[in-house]
């Protein structure tokens, strides 16, 4: 654009404003005197990569809505709070974390808007809690290029930068690692010099539990807090980022430290309809850097969940990238008691989260217990009033959430998610960084279901690039995986993990519970990806195991149509299971078992051209039931059965105008006499008369 261009367009912009400096212009008329440029800058523009920038000049758009007017006025007379307003510097030496929590609370408290951070990094030392339609707004990112640890990480636009050690004051209630349901896989096929022995789903619980003590809630710290019951709060345009001498840290690639401890960069905890658009939360988040829970809640949330999340165009990057957990669920082992006082048995370990007395779900019923007993690893709950054999039946799922709605539309679009992903490009399972195993996405709990992730990119060189356990209807939608390589030049992990059904004989865990359900890779690719023993291991894979991604129903376009022949059109199926065709009522009409062998259910009605069956290794083809078989070729039909009609005196061997050549017989022709009744045999003697005989 000109200079000229942009000249006449900023005086076309101020012109009405500066006009009317003298009275106050309402939000309302400020939009409808900057015409679409104002519907973008205070809807905060989906389509634009950052908020613009706040200008000092007199009566100009940015300056009348964003605060810092010299006309004396602020933002907030058009419902923004500019944080420098309330004292924060922005500089990166002064501690901001009061004056920005202000700007969100004063925000909240008119019931909503706009919380601005211009251009600068702010030093924050303690969490920051949203609220309620409040949107906490940057001026935009900054280069952060993950997998290429040679490309500097330069600061942002608008930068939260949470310096020291975060106080450790937050929970998720009922997560933990499930290990008794399967959560937690031993792995053999390990690496010299790394802590990559077990994969385990994030443990949300101290392993200290006692007969009726439950075990104690492992507290963590958080960046940025969306508290239960929020709605319709978003973040836009910043990155969130914990300090590592200042950004010197995450540019250095050998060093193996992890910089100041923080856990959790952004924690939507039991809200929804949050909007996330062009946030980094980046750096070395020692739990998640995007953490997602519906499972904590008491009563007084009973109505709070998490749905219709969205995250658009952003960076995660943690020990988990992106973490989405909901309450426990265990395997009902027994039940047993009498009227008033019901008994249920379920599983116990050292991280178990039921106390002396409580609350599950079973069936449709939120039932409570009075007291715990403990023998070896099981749990008898005791002081139930009802049966809880008239809910289900002995191995159905025990649920220990029972509030929670949910999940279902939440969204990721066009988001790049990365385990820890070190500068050293060590994994966090090795010895030098010694955090265990990394995951880029993991994702179990209660009614945990319906999740999109559209056009992401899921990708580096940790162990496990996807762990699912009691998750249902999850689509990568125009999606990317791949395994990175390491420091030594070999790829990472490349895992995928995925909880078969709990009945099966590929179930897992000491008393299997959940399932991954309806998991949709559609248009999405994978490089150096484990997907077995659900389908053929890659052959840069370097693991030699049999795998661990075993989900009970799913759909991959890429291994289900896979583009390896310019000659073929190609249907592969799952290694495990028939490829099966049903017309539109469901009846199967034919069939692939995984043996190669094909099977049809229904007629071969009409065949245009001829049926050609030609065996290339000596097999018989055979033909059962009601069948008329037809057989034209060059060589013998061989038959080693006899040749019957199907009703006896209807068919014919051959007729006037289509007589066979010769008839071969070693016994002679039996016949019967018209009336029926004699039979007598045709034969020959040796001397080449013939003679007949009374059969």
């Amino acid at each position: 654009m000109s200079e000229h261009r942009k000249e006449t367009e900023t005086r076309a912009i101020e012109e009405p404003l500066l006009k009317g400096t003298s009275h106050k212009i309402s939000r309302r008329g400020l939009l409808a005197s900057i015409g679409a440029a104002g519907v973008v800058l205070a809807a905060g523009g989906i389509g634009r990569t950052s908020a613009l920038p706040v200008s000092a000049a007199v009566g100009t758009v940015t300056a009348s809505v964003y605060g810092g007017g010299g006309d004396g006025s602020t933002g907030v007379e058009h419902g923004i709070w500019n944080v420098r307003e309330q004292g924060a510097h922005g500089d990166d030496v002064h501690d901001d974390t009061a004056a920005i929590q202000s700007a969100i609370d004063q925000c909240a408290s008119a019931g909503g808007g706009i919380v601005y951070l211009p251009p600068g990094v702010y030093k924050v030392t303690d969490t920051l809690v949203l609220h309620t339609s409040v949107t906490l707004e940057g001026a935009g990112v900054g280069a952060w290029d993950i997998p290429f640890p040679n490309r500097t990480k330069l600061p942002a636009a608008s930068e939260l930068r949470f310096t020291g050690t975060g106080a450790k004051t937050y929970s998720l209630t009922y997560a933990t690692d499930l290990f008794p349901s399967g959560g937690v896989l031993t792995h053999t096929d390990t690496l010299p010099d790394h802590q990559d022995a077990v994969y385990s789903l994030t443990n949300f619980r101290l392993g200290d539990a006692s007969p009726g003590q439950a075990a104690t809630v492992r507290p963590f710290s958080v960046a940025v807090y969306v508290p239960k019951g929020s709605q319709f709060a978003a973040i836009r345009h910043l990155r969130i980022v914990p300090n590592f001498d200042g950004l010197n840290g995450y540019n250095n690639k050998t060093t193996f430290t992890l910089g100041d401890e923080w856990d959790v960069g952004l924690y939507l905890d039991n809200a929804q309809d949050i909007a996330v658009h062009n946030v980094q939360v980046v750096g070395y988040w020692r739990i998640a850097a995007n953490l997602i829970g519906a499972g904590g809640l008491g009563t007084e949330y009973n109505n709070a969940g998490a749905e219709r999340n969205r995250f658009y165009d952003c960076v995660f990057q943690g020990l988990t990238g992106v973490c989405v957990r909901g309450g426990d669920l265990y395997r009902s082992l027994a039940f047993g008691g009498t009227a008033g006082n019901y008994t249920l048995d379920i599983p116990w370990w050292s991280s178990s989260p039921l106390g002396a007395a409580g609350r599950i779900k079973f069936g449709s019923k939120t039932l409570d217990y009075t007291s715990t007993s403990v023998s070896g690893d099981r749990m008898t709950l005791y002081g139930l009033t009802i049966d809880p054999a008239l809910l289900g039946k002995v191995g159905d799922e025990v649920r220990i959430s029972p509030y929670s709605t949910g999940y279902a539309g939440s969204t990721y679009i066009n988001c790049y998610i990365a385990g820890l992903e070190h500068a050293s490009k060590r994994a966090a399972s090795h010895n030098a960084i010694g955090l265990g195993v990394s995951k880029n996405i993991e994702m179990s709990g209660t009614s945990l279901r319906g999740f999109k992730f559209i056009s992401c990119t899921i990708q580096g060189h940790e162990d496990v690039l996807l762990h699912l356990h009691e998750a249902f209807d999850i689509q990568f939608i125009g999606s990317y995986f791949e395994s990175g390589a390491r420091y030594d030049g070999k790829l990472g992990g490349g895992r995928m993990i995925a909880a078969p059904w709990r009945n099966t004989t590929q179930a897992r865990g000491p008393y299997p519970s959940g399932q991954t359900n309806n998991v949709y890779f559609l248009a999405t690719e994978c490089s150096s990806v484990d997907k077995a023993p659900k389908f053929k291991r890659q052959s840069s894979v370097r693991y030699t195991d049999t795998g661990f991604f075993n989900p009970r129903y799913m759909f991959d376009s890429y291994e289900t149509m896979p583009q390896t022949s310019e000659t073929d059109f190609l249907l592969k199926a799952p290694l495990s299971a028939r490829t099966k065709l049903q017309n539109g009522e469901g009846k199967d009409a034919l069939a692939v078992t995984p043996g190669a062998n094909v099977e049809i259910f229904g007629a071969i009605n009409q065949v245009s051209g001829p049926m050609v069956l030609e065996s290339k290794n000596g097999h018989e083809l055979r033909v059962q039931g009601d069948v008329k078989l037809r057989l034209a070729a060059t060589g013998d039909a061989v038959l080693s059965a006899n040749v019957l009609p199907k009703q006896d005196g209807t068919a014919s061997l051959g007729e006037a105008a289509q007589r066979w050549k010769q008839l071969h017989v070693t016994e002679g022709i039996v016949m019967m006499t018209p009336d029926g009744s004699k039979t007598y045999r045709l034969s020959i003697n040796n001397d080449g008369t013939l003679r007949t005989e009374l059969v």
